[in-house]
């Protein structure tokens, strides 16, 4: 199924690493999540592990940072803001390529508010940054490269500086 130091995506953290296996009190996937600067370790339990999956490879990595231009924003707009921020979120827990899209799509949506001269929503920078931030996470696991060097190679084919 899994082996240890194999990456995962964890839907509420995002990149994890496997860390080993527990069979007391119940069957569990011991990982590692790194968020920020800080590892977190935690169990999770292997009959919930078809909620896991793994990171992208190196091609579709580069396939997604090459064709980024290309890559459509999310056109799904809801009346009730929260509403519209949960669908958000329930993309965000599927790992890449949705997390680039997000993160994408809300660049845009604060673009667009700040040449209106108007305030963007609170929600598109908090979803943003973590689309940004999981993006960045899994393209450098995928790429074997820094998160610096990933943030850098986003920031040259949005052509912007970044927003976060």
């Amino acid at each position: 199924m899994y082996r240890i130091g194999e990456h995962l995506i964890h839907p509420g953290q995002g990149v994890c690493t496997v860390m080993g296996f527990e069979d007391a009190p119940a069957p569990m996937i011991v990982l590692e999540a790194k968020a920020g600067h800080a590892r977190t370790r935690m169990r999770y339990p292997l009959s919930q592990a078809d909620r896991l999956h793994a990171c992208i490879t190196h091609d579709e990595a580069e396939q997604l940072l090459e064709h980024y231009a290309d890559l459509e924003c999310d056109p799904f707009t809801e009346r009730n803001s929260s509403l519209e921020e949960s669908y958000f979120k329930g993309r965000i827990k599927q790992g890449a390529p949705d997390t680039v899209c997000v993160a994408k799509t809300m660049r845009s949506r604060i673009e667009d508010a700040l040449r209106r001269d108007k305030r963007p929503s609170s929600y598109y920078t908090r979803i943003f940054k973590e689309a940004h931030r999981r993006a960045v996470e899994e393209l450098a696991v995928a790429l074997g490269v820094s998160e610096d060097a990933v943030a850098e190679r986003l920031d040259e084919a949005t052509g912007e500086a970044s927003v976060n």
